[in-house]
């Protein structure tokens, strides 16, 4: 790898210097010069061990303890509000008893509200061996490790002390926001972390701070039973237009004549959604108490029937004068200690994690309770205008709030001498020049629009076997004869323009047909019919649906995919109903991959039947492993990796498989099962094995890049090693998109946004590892997001400018866009793969239902799933190991309709597209 051993990864071979200088702005604000004083290290240990981890913030910031550091008057202290401390003070060890209980005002002396607070020094902070770090001289250790997370608590204190911090996010209640509906809302916040990066090649320190837009949604604030009304109303149709008393009713049990026993109403179970809310209490004496509890969950036990466990059938023993206690209900009590009579005494209570049982309209609710569940249609095309900015709107606000984080007057970054310089640095970068297109007659320059037109072009390969044998189902009559023969008219004459070849028209299957209405009967229906008239087995099936409802398509998918191998095209109605010539062009591209076609390719500028891009055989890998958003955090993972097929890499195999239960890393036999088969395909068709081999892999934090080179690169090895015989030689590069690194051109596009092909190496990349960030893509709206691109491993050992330009020229050759995409194909496709292969899991297709028919007949699931809880108790590998998975099911291995050549015919094409 030509790095030292304390350097685990491949260190930057050079700079690309092949193509122009360009000039962008970066929203990483470089770290000038840091002079830091002696700095200690402090571990905090609190006695009893607290139960949670707000008991340390309160115990720290108490005003006994701060009086206390107080004492210490070399400069102030820094806290993580968990574990650690740093401070210029030098002392051995600070003890302090705490009573949370006199601090809060009540109950003093109480037990459990006194901790003894010890604060130990176990290190100093040494600002050279970061230094040395960022040279090159030395690797990662706990030394840098601490240094780092120093620096990034003192970056983070000064604002933290005047805005809302949630995960590296700063909040106020001037922050800008979008109501989303009467529940939820967007709020925009400040996005602010230190970074390593090479600035010191520029005479930098070698660390920036990056700064960026982060929009978040929150619960809104407002009363709990306003909320949980305002939320039911949203929810579901049935719960569309109630009011307080309608409510109560909605909440009251329900009999359960088959298990004889009262059970949770909808309405009830649809509380689900604000378990972990943080709430404060507002009856008498409660006015301006700033204490937060956390909902548990909302009173309910089959014991008190029809009337449900409301305020005036729970009981509780209370603690009298005396010593003794009294038997009382929820609702006397209230009456009793504040002279509070509830008008909602019907509706459940709310039970805390400590036990409390709270009535719900006593209960407020603040902003910034983080939502956490999926937006729905409407939610999410709200989320993304708001939050779509262009990039010069974008620069300006951020610009703003540079100026309010205040680095300047930060009396922390001053004590510390961390100079930070607030102007958006212009850096250099490179433009790599757009590829030329082939069709099959013509060819296209889009030069740096990043776009072409696919009128009057043929494909650079059609179906090889002509259209004989397929159909037209509408799904539940969506449509009439009239409007499908329209349809097919249009898209036949746009699909045989593009160079595709039909010779018999499709059948077609409506509402009223012999045809069954459930979705695995349909498929079987439909296929059997279709190949019967035409002694054949169906080539492609094209399903009209109603709208974009995702449980209708997927179900059809795996029904499709599972039970026939046959390739299958979904089309909306609404397009249908329209019939545009691009509309069918754009479904055209779709099917034409799926029949073993091609698009496009970059044009051949070497030899006739060589590679547009390599000089000996290669093969592209991609990998992404998806995983399911299940309640209790325990979902199926689908790993999924696709191999390039032809001597362009522009055609892809892929194969999918369970793996594990949140497991983010391939697992070796699942390595060998997928990658095996499709390497010896690559064999079959091209008459040798790879000399040269490109994994690309997407959805690994930076945490889990020895875990990839660890597990995934040596089980590729062991694939071609043990399997082939053969020793390619081997590239690893990660691919990210979740950064908050963005380019601010000089010279843009009309939008102001990067051009596509503009790459960036320097300022914001590592200081030695081999990467680099490329906008490959012309945003549609917006500003564009480069993908950040991380070499790992390179025993191909191409030039830098060489990978790059391979890389960004393949975007171009994307199967169903006339675009480039933002993201190498490879993983594209491998994305793509692993979300269909999410609806080959076994369980019944019954199971894919609507949220809100599912979270009623499947709860917790759904609409009506609570959030997830972690148990303390077990480990992650633990858990791993409890959540068995069974594969998923096999491409046409349901019933003995599919046939060997059709499921093998299938699995050969880009059937996921």
């Amino acid at each position: 790898m030509g790095a030292p051993e304390f350097h685990p990864f491949e260190r930057r071979p050079g700079f690309n210097t092949s193509h122009p200088p360009i000039r962008v702005g970066i929203n990483q604000y470089r770290v000038n010069a840091i002079k830091l004083p002696v700095v200690y290290q402090y571990d905090i240990c609190i006695q009893p061990e607290p139960r949670g981890a707000i008991v340390y913030k309160k115990c720290w910031m108490s005003t006994k303890f701060q009086d206390k550091l107080k004492t210490f008057n070399k400069g102030p202290w820094i806290c993580d509000m968990r574990k650690i401390a740093w401070s210029t003070n030098d002392t051995n060890e600070i003890r302090c008893q705490v009573d949370l209980g006199e601090e809060e005002g009540k109950n003093p002396g109480r037990p459990n509200n006194v901790f003894m607070v010890i604060v130990r020094k176990v290190s100093k902070i040494d600002l050279d061996l970061l230094n040395l770090y960022l040279d090159g001289k030395m690797g990662w250790d706990t030394k840098v490790l601490e240094c780092m997370s120093f620096l990034d608590h003192v970056v983070r204190q000064g604002p933290s002390e005047n805005w809302r911090l949630i995960k590296r996010t700063l909040f106020n209640q001037y922050s800008e926001t979008e109501r989303l509906n009467n529940y939820s809302e967007a709020i925009k916040g400040i996005y602010s972390a230190i970074r390593l990066n090479s600035s010191k090649l520029s005479g930098g320190f070698g660390l920036g701070i990056n700064v960026d837009i982060s929009n978040q949604t929150f619960f809104v604030g407002q009363d709990l039973h306003q909320l949980a009304r305002n939320m039911l109303n949203y929810l579901d149709k049935k719960f569309a237009h109630w009011k307080y008393d309608e409510m109560i009713q909605g909440l009251y049990p329900v009999f359960n004549k088959k298990t004889n026993m009262w059970e949770r109403s909808d309405a009830h179970k649809a509380l689900r959604r604000l378990i972990n809310v943080k709430f404060r209490v507002c009856h008498r004496g409660k006015e301006n108490d700033p204490k937060e509890y956390k909902i548990k969950s909302f009173s309910f036990d089959p014991k008190y029937g029809e009337d449900g466990a409301n305020a005036k059938v729970v009981t509780f023993d209370k603690k009298l004068p005396d010593g003794t206690t009294k038997k009382t209900t929820v609702f006397q009590y209230y009456i009793d200690q504040y002279r509070k009579r509830m008008k909602y005494w019907q509706w459940p209570l709310v039970e805390t994690h400590k036990g409390g049982q709270f009535p719900m309209e006593f209960c407020v609710v603040d902003r910034f309770n983080p939502y956490p569940f999926k937006l729905d249609a409407q939610q999410t095309a709200d989320m993304i205008k708001f939050a779509v900015q262009r990039p010069p709107a974008r620069k300006n606000d951020l610009t703003a709030m540079v100026g309010n984080l205040n680095w300047a007057g930060d009396k922390y970054l001053r004590h510390f001498g961390i100079q930070v310089n607030s102007q958006m640095p212009m850096v250099e970068a490179r433009l790599i020049p757009n590829p030329v297109i082939q069709f099959g007659q013509k060819t296209v320059d889009p030069k740096m629009s990043g776009r072409w037109d696919l009128r009057g072009q043929k494909f650079v390969q059609a179906n090889a076997v002509p259209l004989k044998s397929w159909c037209f189902v509408a799904v539940g009559g969506c449509v009439d004869k009239p409007t499908m023969d329209n349809f097919i008219k249009a898209f036949k004459a746009a699909y045989q323009g593009h160079g595709g070849r039909i010779e018999r028209d499709p059948l077609v299957f409506l509402m009223g047909t012999k045809i069954s209405l459930n979705h695995d009967e349909m498929v079987m229906d439909a296929y059997n019919a279709t190949g019967k008239a035409n002694q054949m087995v169906p080539q492609i099936m094209f399903f009209v649906l109603w709208d974009k409802t995702s449980w209708v398509y997927d179900r059809l998918k795996k029904n499709v995919d599972i039970r026939t191998a046959v390739p299958s095209q979904m089309v909306q109605a609404s397009h249908v109903k329209k019939a545009q010539p691009q509309y069918c062009s754009n479904v055209s591209m779709k099917v034409n991959a799926k029949l073993g076609g091609q698009t496009s390719r970059i044009v051949h500028k070497g030899p006739k039947g060589g590679s547009a891009f390599f000089k000996v055989p290669t093969m592209m890998i991609g990998c992404d492993i998806s995983h399911g958003s299940d309640a209790e955090g325990n979902d199926l993972s689908v790993a999924a990796i696709t191999v390039s097929m032809d001597k362009d890499a522009a055609i892809y195999c892929a194969g999918v498989q369970a793996n594990g239960r949140r497991v983010e890393i391939v697992q070796p036999a699942i390595m060998h099962t997928v990658l095996g088969p499709m390497v010896q395909k690559w064999q079959k068709k091209n008459g040798l094995l790879p000399q040269h081999v490109f994994y690309l892999r997407d959805g690994v934090s930076e945490g889990q890049f020895a875990h990839v080179m660890q597990y995934e690169y040596e089980e590729i090895k062991r694939v071609f090693n043990e399997g082939f015989n053969h020793k390619p030689k081997i590239t690893i590069i990660i691919c990210t998109k979740r950064h908050h690194i963005r380019f601010f051109p000089e010279k843009g596009d009309k939008n102001g946004n990067a051009l596509p092909g503009t790459l960036l190496e320097k300022e914001v990349t590592h200081p030695f590892y081999y990467d680099f960030y490329l906008c490959s893509h012309v945003a549609i709206q917006g500003t564009a997001r480069p993908v950040h691109y991380s070499v790992l491993f390179d025993q191909c050992q191409l030039k830098p400018a060489e990978l790059q330009q391979i890389i960004y020229h393949q975007c171009y050759q994307y199967c169903r866009s006339t675009t480039p995409v933002s993201l190498h194909p490879a993983v594209y496709y491998a994305h793509l793969a692993s979300a269909r292969g999410r609806h080959h899991e076994p369980r019944p297709t019954s199971e894919q239902v609507p949220k809100q028919i599912k979270a009623l007949l499947l709860p917790p699931r759904g609409l009506y799933a609570k959030r997830p809880e972690k148990d303390a108790t077990k480990t992650t590998s633990e858990l791993r190991k409890k959540a068995y998975t069974n594969p998923l099911l096999e491409i046409g291995g349901s019933g003995d309709a599919a046939r060997p050549q059709a499921i093998e015919t299938f699995k050969n094409t880009m059937w996921y597209v």
